[in-house]
């Protein structure tokens, strides 16, 4: 039996006070899209850290430490093409919730270039490779309610 095939296909996460959104452009290779929603994640974690309450999940043995998992659910979404993450760029920077986001023009020989490529960028020549956002389901259901699950 599978994972998925084990859990109840009607349970609703009961602790969704608060969650994870990150909604992805699919037509970026997998892994670069995956590199990108690590980095992206690891940055928005920085910026949310004391909100994610984490839990550590110790294992029954001497050789692990604990993981570190937040109580809160982790959605994966994704766009139909780049110019809705573009607007839900656009949307979210208008707003108090905490958001990261993921450009073309973060890939690059050294973070020095990846860095001055963004900078100098024009924003509608952006390529988005994701946008992870955190906040309550009031906050991010009006603005990710139209993105679909991810599919990968």
């Amino acid at each position: 039996m599978s994972y998925s095939e084990s859990q109840p296909k009607s349970a609703t996460y009961s602790d969704n006070q608060s969650k994870t959104v990150a909604i992805l452009n699919p037509k970026i290779d997998t892994p670069k899209l995956m590199n990108a929603v690590g980095h992206t994640t690891q940055g928005l974690s920085f910026k949310v850290s004391k909100n994610l309450n984490l839990l550590e999940y110790k294992f029954n043995a001497d050789w692990s430490q604990p993981a570190s998992i937040s109580l809160f659910p982790y959605i994966l979404l994704e766009a139909k093409n780049n110019n809705q993450l573009k607007t839900l760029h656009r949307a979210v920077s208008d707003t108090q919730i905490l958001h990261n986001v993921f450009t073309e023009t973060m890939l690059g020989s050294s973070a020095d270039q990846q860095m001055e490529q963004t900078l100098i960028a024009n924003p509608d020549d952006l390529i988005y490779f994701c946008i992870v956002l955190f906040g309550t389901a009031e906050e991010l259901t009006p603005l990710t309610r139209k993105f679909s699950v991810f599919k990968g």
